[in-house]
């Protein structure tokens, strides 16, 4: 009964001190409900509605699958995500520690009533501007984190451009294939006609039936390279098990001269990448300054009550401790030249970044300007001449005047001349896919 008197005595002496403790932890549990929003991120998450593709696609469709899709890209978004909740958790100040002792209680008459009891709060005040330097890193970090991930979007947008401009070649390539194909049957059934008539020898419809089995393997072929390129194309798009039956639109033939100093200028002005690696200069140096500003000790502040039993009284007293560690021996030398180190490192990694983007776009210009010159030249003047004079020596084939040796040599180098212009449409327009990226422009439609 004297325990429990004492005991209620000792709750009474320290009521205001509970009552102030108590109020502090349900102030802090309220405000940790309050922090957590419900959907404060964004969740990157697949539409109920998508269905397998099974049809034709256009370039912008085929893009904003990719956007959607692609797992690269995803990954660089769940990286944003990540840095916003580092954000988050750098603007938290540390928790309090609260402490509860009981000293010198006796064995033979336990109870509160007999012991020396201490209830403390202790909290840890952070100095010299450090917690705003530890917001200000995070802060550039999720930039640098938001340029990566449009760095990585526009390498997936031209990447599904590439992939897009490949398949749209390789089905031209598969028309003129079947094209040939339909020349040369109709030239081995009129040969083996004009053979069956003994109009010609059996040599000029066994030339025309090898040159018909040639025409359909070339289809086999086209078609395989179709089908690899459709498979480039979806892994592009991030949807490697759906199916694709092919792709709409046409590739850019007639190409606009571009200013190569113009591209230096967007470049430099637009590249997400290079934006990245300047902001890692900015986190090195905000790294470096917190770096130094750690030699600041933080502060420790505690408060508290204690009661101390006297014979049948109790004495109350208030308890008020500040510690600062002394710092004698470590003073955060060495992770002030780390930091210094790093920040030269990333000034370095900038201009090398800056180097290789240049000499990539330069490389890319001059290969979009000779290929703009020879796809020029296919269009208006060898492709136009070929076509005429596969005409001419078909109709004079009819009428006798040339051989079926000419009439060969001419189907020849027109189905040549048509496949080497596409693929050089194809490599033009690939090129301007990667001009698009480097200068972060838009060349053509």
């Amino acid at each position: 009964m004297c325990a429990h008197y004492s005991f209620k005595s000792i709750l009474q002496r320290c009521r205001f001190i509970i009552f102030m403790t108590t109020v502090y932890l349900l102030t802090c549990f309220v405000c940790r409900l309050v922090g957590i929003p419900g959907s404060d991120l964004p969740v990157f998450a697949g539409d109920e509605n998508d269905h397998p593709i099974d049809k034709k696609i256009s370039l912008n469709e085929a893009i904003r699958i990719a956007i959607e899709k692609n797992p690269q890209l995803q990954s660089t978004r769940d990286q944003v995500e990540a840095a916003v909740g580092a954000i988050r958790q750098s603007r938290l100040y540390p928790n309090p520690v609260i402490e509860l002792l009981a000293d010198q209680m006796p064995t033979a008459n336990a109870g509160l009533n007999q012991s020396q009891n201490l209830l403390s709060v202790t909290q840890t005040i952070i100095t010299g501007g450090k917690r705003g330097l530890g917001i200000k890193v995070s802060e550039k970090s999720k930039e640098k984190n938001d340029f990566e991930c449009d760095a990585v979007l526009l390498n997936v947008i031209a990447d599904t451009k590439k992939a897009f401009c490949k398949v749209i070649g390789d089905q031209d390539g598969l028309a003129i294939a079947r094209e040939t194909e339909k020349i040369a049957s109709s030239i081995y059934k009129s040969e083996k006609l004009r053979f069956e008539a003994g109009d010609v020898a059996i040599t000029n419809a066994l030339r025309a039936e090898v040159e018909l089995s040639k025409a359909k393997n070339s289809i086999s072929i086209a078609e395989g390279n179709l089908q690899n390129s459709i498979k480039e194309l979806q892994t592009a798009m991030g949807v490697p098990e759906e199916t694709i039956n092919g792709v709409t639109g046409k590739l850019l033939t007639r190409p606009e001269e571009l200013s190569l100093h113009d591209l230096e200028l967007t470049m430099e002005k637009n590249q997400p990448f290079l934006k990245a690696s300047k902001k890692n200069i900015e986190i090195a140096d905000a790294q470096l300054l917190l770096e130094k500003r750690e030699v600041i000790p933080n502060i420790d502040v505690t408060a508290g009550y204690q009661t101390v039993p006297e014979g049948d009284v109790t004495i109350g007293t208030v308890q008020m401790a500040v510690r600062i560690p002394a710092p004698f021996f470590n003073r955060n030398q060495g992770n002030i030249q780390k930091g210094k180190a790093l920040s030269k490192k990333a000034k370095n990694e900038n201009q090398s970044v800056y180097n290789d983007l240049l000499f990539q776009l330069r490389r890319t210009f001059n290969s979009y300007n000779v290929e703009r010159r020879r796809v020029i030249e296919f269009r208006d003047k060898i492709l136009p001449r070929a076509e005429e004079s596969l005409k001419l020596i078909t109709k004079g084939y009819k009428e006798g005047e040339f051989n079926y040796i000419d009439l060969l040599d001419t189907q020849r180098t027109w189905a040549e001349t048509r496949i080497s212009y596409i693929e050089s449409l194809k490599n033009l327009n690939q090129l301007v896919a990667e001009l698009e990226r480097l200068a972060v422009t838009k060349i053509a439609e």
